[in-house]
């Protein structure tokens, strides 16, 4: 019980961080089969005790860890924005060559995907398409069913290893909201983001689960068109505030974490404890 809620406030730390996945966390943890396996079943409304309460003690340690680290997440981007987007450009950098690895084959259609990708978001940083930033905690029917839907999107990440919720609601620019809500307890921003997650969960897991299996190179394709796409936006996001000082050594040290998040994983794939961590409870 104990080691499921740490991983899980782990997971809810990575998910605060754009380009580090809560996925990947629980991959490194251990328990990402037993993870996957609960929420098919969960998708498919067979409830079965043992995988309901490992999915309780997950999400409590989730939400531990998102309370326990937003406000900390808000000063670093209110004080030292440039050093904070360097980070997050240096990780997402880092982490292409963990997408490219899963790309087996760059077919035509593979292009397509890439090029939808990233088209989208620049579409969605640079033409204003997506609600800002500076919106933060207003209160209106149509945030709140933005916030729905940024939740639901992002709970792609809570599945798939490699793709960070906390860079979902980056690109849609849902992400200092949703710091700000965790930060002032703001419930009914909370309310309406969870019930997205859990929708998306429920929902998506199966169509990505298919999509894995049948469409693996143009998925990872148009995962990579969305990172390689973010990065001019997670460069130039303070405008005219930005500190090249603080932004390139940021980057430098998110390229650095990602590598280390790698080679955390490759370890943990070969050694024999992964498999006895898996069955903790």
């Amino acid at each position: 019980m104990f080691y499921v809620i740490t991983i899980g406030v782990i997971m809810g730390l990575a998910n605060l961080i754009p380009g580090v996945s809560g996925g990947t966390v629980v991959l490194l943890g251990g328990l990402y089969e037993r993870f996957v396996g609960a929420v098919a079943s969960l998708s498919e409304f067979k409830f079965e005790k043992k995988q309901l309460m490992f999915l309780v003690q997950l999400f409590a340690g989730i939400i531990i860890g998102l309370l326990a680290f937003s406000g900390l997440i808000e000063l670093s981007l209110t004080n030292v924005p440039s050093l904070m987007y360097g980070i997050f450009c240096g990780l997402v950098v880092g982490s292409i060559p963990v997408v490219l690895k899963n790309i087996k084959k760059f077919t035509p259609a593979s292009a397509i995907c890439f090029a939808v990708g990233a088209v989208l978001v620049l579409t969605m940083a640079f033409s204003g398409a997506r609600p800002g930033d500076d919106a933060l905690l207003t209160h209106s029917l149509t945030a709140f069913l933005y916030d729905l839907l940024a939740g639901f999107v992002g709970a792609a990440a809570m599945v798939l290893p490699g793709l960070s919720g906390a860079f979902v609601l980056l690109l849609m620019g849902e992400y200092s909201r949703a710091i700000s809500a965790l930060n002032d307890r703001d419930l009914l921003i909370i309310l309406f983001i969870g019930l997205g997650v859990v929708g998306g969960i429920v929902f998506i897991s199966k169509l990505l689960k298919s999509l894995m299996k049948k469409r693996q190179n143009e998925t990872f394709s148009f995962l990579l068109g969305l990172m390689i796409g973010s990065i001019p936006d997670l460069l130039t996001r303070t405008g005219e505030a930005t500190r090249l000082s603080l932004l390139i050594p940021g980057v430098a040290l998110g390229v650095f974490l990602s590598y280390l998040l790698a080679v955390f994983e490759r370890k943990n794939r070969k050694s024999p404890s992964s498999v006895v961590d898996s069955n903790r409870q």
